[in-house]
């Protein structure tokens, strides 16, 4: 996730305890205003792509399962990552 957070300027701040993990979209990370809009449509482009998880406003929310094997968690890493770039494209902000 903290390479996602370099690569990717609508995230403000990810965090992880245990398997509870979050990821912020913002419209500036100087202001870490909430780019509520972003949240919605990431989560609908990783649905179609086919993450599931509870849209939680401008925080991406997830819980993985504990056990989960290696090429599951990277492809719901790279789904979540495209989804994304995706979104960023669309808001203009790449």
């Amino acid at each position: 996730m903290e390479q996602m957070k370099a690569e990717h300027p609508i995230i403000g701040d990810v965090r992880a305890k245990g398997c509870l993990m979050g990821i912020e979209l913002v419209k500036d990370r100087r202001t870490k205003e909430p780019l509520t809009e972003a949240g919605e449509m990431v989560y609908r482009k990783a649905f179609r792509k086919g993450l599931a998880w509870i849209p939680a406003g401008h925080i991406l929310r997830m819980s993985p399962p504990i056990v989960m094997d290696d090429q599951t968690l990277l492809r719901g890493l790279e789904i979540i990552d495209e989804a994304l770039g995706e979104t960023e494209k669309d808001l203009g902000y790449g």
